[in-house]
């Protein structure tokens, strides 16, 4: 600070005003604003990219996204309460399944008293392979109540099945499903889980004494009420079922010597 001889001779202070500019920030003035911008517009144009195509999809393809999403890692189930759907791409590893299909369908004519289940047994061409599904009714069930027993209802189904597909250069995914109602009956660790994967385990079983491959055998899933064929109708009948998938043969590399003799016995499962 100066001083300045003022009127008068004396000293006066001279004040020195310092202003300090603050720094330009971005505001409308910097360039953040168009990165953002930018995303919002690729975000609504990936947006509009789905809705038109899922406009222009049929309801037989809509459906399949919807159940595939529906279903857990591993499972593509189609069928839902209006019935069973059938896959409509023409892949070349799908063909096959189209003849496997009907003569199945066929085949389980066959079974004694068949028209009375008919209707609890569908068998549909997925993008996994072709899914066989058996499932229980309130008039008829394919296992004792809160039992892995197989009733001859479904052994029979079985027997009609496997000499089709044993030979066959896939791989087998077998998945056991119980409804909503929890599991009373046996011990204290017991539970829909258990009985589930039982069941699934028993059918493997069933299948590999009629002439199933052990090796063919991919997966065996026990998945309790946590996947039901009826989301809102937990304690439907039909959400207790065994699903059969014979897979995409092209994910697999071909099973050497495929024979109807080489199975194994699988180990005795709780009975309740």
């Amino acid at each position: 600070m100066e001083k300045d001889k003022g009127k008068g001779g004396k000293n006066k202070p001279i004040i020195i005003v310092k202003k300090v500019r603050g720094k330009a920030h971005g505001g409308h003035h910097g360039g953040a604003w168009k990165v953002a911008y930018a995303d919002f517009v690729t975000a609504m144009m990936a947006l509009f990219m789905v809705l038109w195509l899922v406009s222009t999809a049929d309801s037989s393809l809509k459906q399949g996204i919807a159940d595939y999403f529906r279903q857990p890692p591993g499972v593509f189930d189609t069928l839902t309460p209006a019935g069973p759907l059938t896959f409509e791409r023409k892949d070349s590893f799908l063909e096959p399944f189209e003849e496997l299909q009907a003569r199945l369908n066929q085949e389980l004519e066959g079974v004694e008293g068949y028209e009375e289940i008919q209707n609890q047994v569908r068998i549909s061409i997925t993008p996994e392979g072709l899914l066989i599904d058996v499932l229980d009714s309130e008039k008829r069930a394919f296992f004792e109540s809160g039992s892995a027993e197989i009733k001859p209802i479904l052994q029979q189904i079985l027997e009609k099945i496997v000499p089709h597909i044993k030979n066959l250069s896939t791989k087998i995914m077998i998945s056991g499903h119980t409804d909503g109602h929890a599991y009373r009956e046996g011990g204290t660790f017991y539970s829909n889980w258990e009985l589930s994967a039982a069941r699934a385990l028993n059918t493997r079983r069933a299948m590999e004494k009629l002439g199933v491959p052990a090796k063919m055998i991919d997966r065996i899933i026990g998945y309790a009420d946590s996947s039901p064929l009826f989301p809102d109708d937990p304690f439907n009948a039909a959400n207790r079922r065994i699903s059969i998938l014979v897979e995409d043969a092209s994910n697999f590399p071909a099973l050497a010597q495929l024979t109807a003799g080489s199975s194994t016995s699988a180990p005795d499962l709780p009975r309740q």
